[in-house]
């Protein structure tokens, strides 16, 4: 059965949808708070900890890596001598490049990390709602 507040699909027995529809008054209706359960998702929050904190290292590498390689890549530009520059523009155009090759790769092992660790606590968090 479809909820006509969220249009979830309800199995035919229940009584009232999770959004807090109810089928037979056909109304909402809140439900009281379970603290005990919300007590226990903000526990299981830091569950995750080293995870994240990899995550962010990672993110702040990602930042200071690009910005080092382009002061590299300025650097090289602005202290090339005449028979410096041909050697030194493609070796700051390498940085440059570089630069964004290693943000982009940091930021996506980031993003990987965090988005493995949301789907952890979105998994406990389902199993936690089952089991009530």
């Amino acid at each position: 059965m479809q909820c006509p507040k969220c249009h979830l699909e309800n199995p035919p027995s229940a009584d009232a949808c999770d959004c807090g529809y109810s089928f037979s008054k056909g109304v909402y209706v809140s439900r009281p708070v379970n603290h005990s359960a919300s007590v226990s998702a903000a526990a299981a929050r830091g569950r995750y900890h080293a995870l994240e904190t990899v995550s962010n290292i990672y993110r702040i590498a990602a930042w200071l890596s690009a910005a080092g390689l382009i002061v590299v890549g300025i650097v090289l530009l602005v202290n090339a001598t005449d028979q410096q520059k041909a050697y030194a523009l493609p070796a700051a155009i390498g940085c440059f490049i570089y630069a964004g090759a290693a943000w982009l790769t940091c930021t996506f092992v980031a993003e990987g990390i965090g988005l493995f660790v949301d789907i952890a606590y979105d998994v406990r968090a389902i199993a936690t709602k089952v089991n009530e």
